[in-house]
């Protein structure tokens, strides 16, 4: 099983006429060290990861180390989010002026009155 997965890492393609696996003309992929070396990193780090889905939750150990350096972030729900999100739009918003706001200048230089 081993050897199958790391034969189904090379494939050499040469244009031979008929069937490459069979007959006279048949291709046997040659196997380098450096080939070896590749598939044998690839097969630690599947090793690693069917460890890690197999363990999938941290322990309690490792979850207050990791917030030891992380900060944590406060849920925030759909409801939540759209809240901030109207606040923010409106926020945007320029401000509102009255029209007595808006006509106040012209009363500055009243003086016959």
């Amino acid at each position: 099983m081993k050897l199958t997965d790391a034969l189904q890492f090379y494939i050499r393609y040469r244009r031979v006429p008929g069937l490459i696996r069979f007959g006279k003309t048949r291709v046997i992929p040659p196997i380098s060290i450096n080939l070896k070396r590749k598939v044998a990193k690839l097969m630690v780090i599947e090793k690693d990861n069917i460890d890690l889905l197999n363990k999938p939750y941290l322990s309690l150990a490792e979850e207050t180390a990791y917030y030891s350096v992380v900060e944590r972030v406060p849920y925030k729900n759909d409801k939540i989010k759209k809240e901030e999100e109207d606040r923010d739009k409106i926020d945007d918003l320029r401000p509102h002026y009255t029209t007595a706001e808006m006509l106040d200048h012209l009363k500055k230089d009243k003086k016959w009155e």
